[in-house]
């Protein structure tokens, strides 16, 4: 087992961190703005002792409140490792949390802290039998193209896309796409229908440029 080297001491209870229309994918950044008492209490917790929180999808109820406590959450979410923080003079936190492992919430468990505690089992990829070179450089060249269609390409980017797993993520991570499409794909642990659902997500968007906006040789991976 790929024991990712930050979660080798986890206990199995995650600190949970429900935000609506946000997924954390293992391999990136995310930057977060702490200011609710309960999550300041739940930051303090994990600079404290493993630094660890998961970061789950906060699901909208389909009538009344659509955001009426406890909200629904996904049953797969993201253990994120604090890598810098910041505590503000009024308490609050500025924090970069590094996506590390998938985890699969078994059940909610009654905890005397202000904020929600659920058992979780880390998920692993299921890696292809076989590596598939030329499916990962089509992919990356996909991906590529979109980019630069979109004027938001980083000229280092693909020097981060090597193995397919991590390759999904910073993808998947990387697009504008929908929460419930994200979490779909956080949810996928076969790398290969993980990135087969890629493949269609990426056409569908060339699929939408205008072909004015094209630009006429494509991205090279160098």
């Amino acid at each position: 087992m790929d024991i990712h080297p930050e979660l080798r001491d986890f206990p199995g209870l995650c600190r949970l961190f429900p935000l609506p229309n946000v997924v954390l994918f293992p391999h990136v950044i995310l930057p977060l703005h702490i200011f609710e008492t309960r999550y300041r209490q739940m930051t303090q917790d994990a600079l404290d002792s493993d630094q660890l929180v998961t970061i789950v999808q906060a699901c909208p109820r389909d009538k009344g409140n659509p955001w009426a406590e406890p909200m629904p959450i996904p049953y797969v979410g993201c253990i994120g490792k604090i890598t810098k923080h910041e505590q503000l003079a009024d308490g609050w936190f500025n924090v970069l949390l590094l996506g590390c492992k998938r985890v699969r919430l078994v059940r909610e468990v009654v905890s005397p802290k202000l904020y929600r505690v659920a058992e979780g089992i880390v998920l692993e990829d299921e890696e292809p039998a076989n590596s598939d070179e030329t499916r990962r450089a089509d992919l990356i060249a996909l991906f590529l193209e979109v980019l630069q269609m979109r004027h938001r390409l980083d000229p280092d980017l693909s020097r981060l896309l090597q193995p397919p797993g991590i390759l999904s993520d910073v993808i998947a991570h990387a697009l504008e796409l929908a929460a419930p499409l994200k979490q779909a794909l956080l949810e996928e642990t076969q790398v290969v229908r993980r990135i087969s659902l890629l493949f269609s997500v990426l056409q569908d968007l060339i699929n939408e440029i205008p072909r004015s906006r094209r630009f006429p040789q494509p991205f090279s991976l160098n």
